[in-house]
């Protein structure tokens, strides 16, 4: 009798010794940012993509064709609070670094055309701006939420990936990196 109750107190006690765990690793996923998490993309080629412009009668953009600039790609959708907040910082960006030879490329994800397009129109867009009507391009890049942004090289390498919004001091710095990391590639 009495090994019976030393084996329902050990029984007993790893139960709970597995159910405090359960709830500690529960508890700490809660505490995680998702923004935060490093992209298995960093350091990797960008992958190549063609998509419709919003732009009425544009052609299509083609990724290929920025071959030897720096890149900002930043997924979008209208429908998105923080897009549309970050929309405004990535125009004023554009207007003030374009001559500096890099680019930005605004790509709608889980959109329709018409309402990316009349967003785009009323926002004042003037980068290059698509959409992804297959979702292909959004699952070559990982995109998990908009906005997100990546950081691509002048050599097509993902130098940097913000996800959620990005903050002028991200901006700043990671177009300074590229185009610098542009000026002293060979």
């Amino acid at each position: 009798m009495n090994s019976a109750k030393t084996r329902h107190r050990i029984v007993s006690l790893a139960l709970l010794l597995a159910a405090i765990a359960v709830v500690g690793l529960l508890t700490r996923g809660l505490f995680v940012n998702v923004q935060k998490i490093p992209s298995a993309l960093v350091g990797k080629s960008a992958a190549t993509f063609e998509v419709p412009s919003l732009v009425i009668g544009g052609e299509k953009i083609d990724f290929a064709a920025f071959k030897g600039k720096p890149v900002i790609l930043n997924f979008w959708a209208s429908w998105c609070t923080s897009c549309r907040e970050e929309s405004e910082m990535l125009e004023i960006f554009w207007q003030l670094w374009k001559d500096k030879g890099i680019q930005v490329i605004g790509i709608a994800v889980q959109d329709t055309p018409d309402a990316a397009r009349e967003f785009a129109q009323k926002a004042g867009k003037t980068f290059l701006i698509g959409i992804d009507e297959t979702g292909k391009v959004g699952l070559d890049y990982g995109v998990y939420g908009v906005p997100e942004t990546f950081f691509i090289d002048a050599s097509g390498v993902i130098r940097y990936k913000e996800a959620g919004p990005l903050t002028r001091d991200v901006l700043i710095a990671e177009a300074t990196r590229l185009t610098t990391m542009s000026s002293t590639s060979p």
